[in-house]
């Protein structure tokens, strides 16, 4: 799965050639578009949109992305969560500090994170 994030001033386009995915993308009116991406398919996510792709299936997943920027920029949840006070997070949250997790310290955003959803069980043949 590639980590929810966005670009904050860059738009991104992605052409799918093998596997499929899921990939969600928060529009600025708080609602959320949710797509499934198959072989052929064309994808456009605009300028500054958290989004985010999650592999389906156990076959590989290849794309190519193209931005409309040569340095696209990127700032990811992971890395966000750390960059401010625990007492920020748990206000922004409206949770009590002690219900947070230990957010680990991320430098930077990892572009690929491991698979955290359920192995579909195995096919008969």
């Amino acid at each position: 799965m590639r980590d929810a994030h966005w670009h904050p001033v860059t738009a991104e386009m992605g052409h799918v050639a093998q596997g499929r995915a899921r990939m969600r993308i928060l529009d600025p009116d708080v609602t959320l578009d949710e797509y499934e991406l198959k072989q052929a398919d064309v994808y456009f996510v605009p300028r500054a949109s958290p989004h985010h792709i999650e592999v389906l299936g156990d076959d590989a997943f290849r794309f190519l992305i193209f931005f409309d920027q040569p340095t696209p920029g990127d700032i990811g949840c992971r890395t966000t969560a750390t960059a401010f006070s625990r007492e920020v997070m748990a206000s922004t949250l409206g949770v009590d500090e002690g219900g947070l997790p230990d957010f680990p310290f991320t430098t930077a955003d990892p572009l690929i994170v491991a698979r955290k959803n359920p192995t579909p069980p195995a096919r008969e043949a």
